[in-house]
């Protein structure tokens, strides 16, 4: 499993200010490899989803009027070396360093999937001028108490080859785009057509 690591509506919602919210991480996901067009070189990346809530959004189905928790994601190229971006999210996670026999063990990030955290939500602006919200930094929840899960937890993991594809269903719908688009998806839906060279991911393409 490569959760384990060693040294991953169209209607337009009002856009948070920047500030500290209380947030319960609900789901891993590993969206596989693909060909980083900033950056010129191929990455893994996962994506975390984190619901807030003590922002609450209504929306209608089935008829009847449901209120839950707003949700927000930030994904990472997957990496646990020393100046990683994940790895100090999760290090400021928990609150203290990886010691060298974790590192060297592998970090098993599926564990955070349902711990609470406060995230630092910060904005963003589109080439068209629309704001969005974006994570900028995970820390410690150590004060103030955060509600068990509203929405089911989700781990999902493209590049392991025993992962059931039927379960890109219970992604957003943006997340099952970037999996559809990995070399792993590419590779086992269609082995006799697939290509190796990547697939290029524009990252304007990424709402979060």
């Amino acid at each position: 499993m490569s959760f384990l690591l060693t040294n991953t509506s169209t209607a337009r919602r009002e856009v948070l200010e920047p500030d500290y919210y209380i947030a319960r991480c609900y789901g891993v996901i590993i969206t596989g490899t693909s060909f980083n067009q900033q950056f010129g070189n191929t990455q893994t990346k996962v994506t975390f989803l984190w619901e807030l809530p003590s922002e609450l959004i209504n929306f209608e189905k089935d008829g009847e009027t449901v209120t839950m928790p707003r949700s927000i994601s930030k994904s990472f190229t997957l990496s646990m070396n020393e100046r990683a971006t994940l790895r100090k999210n999760l290090e400021s996670w928990i609150d203290r360093a990886f010691t060298p026999e974790e590192l060297k063990q592998g970090v098993d990030i599926s564990k955070f999937c349902g711990s609470a955290c406060r995230l630092a939500v910060g904005q963003g602006q589109k080439q068209d001028g629309a704001k969005y919200n974006t994570v900028d930094k995970v820390v410690r929840l150590k004060d103030g108490n955060c509600p068990k899960l509203f929405n089911e937890k989700i781990l999902f993991d493209i590049t392991d080859e025993e992962q059931d594809l039927s379960e890109i269903d219970r992604l957003p719908a943006w997340i099952q785009d970037a999996v559809r688009k990995s070399d792993e998806y590419q590779k086992r839906m269609y082995p006799e057509d697939y290509d190796e060279a990547p697939i290029e991911i524009d990252e304007q393409d990424i709402p979060f």
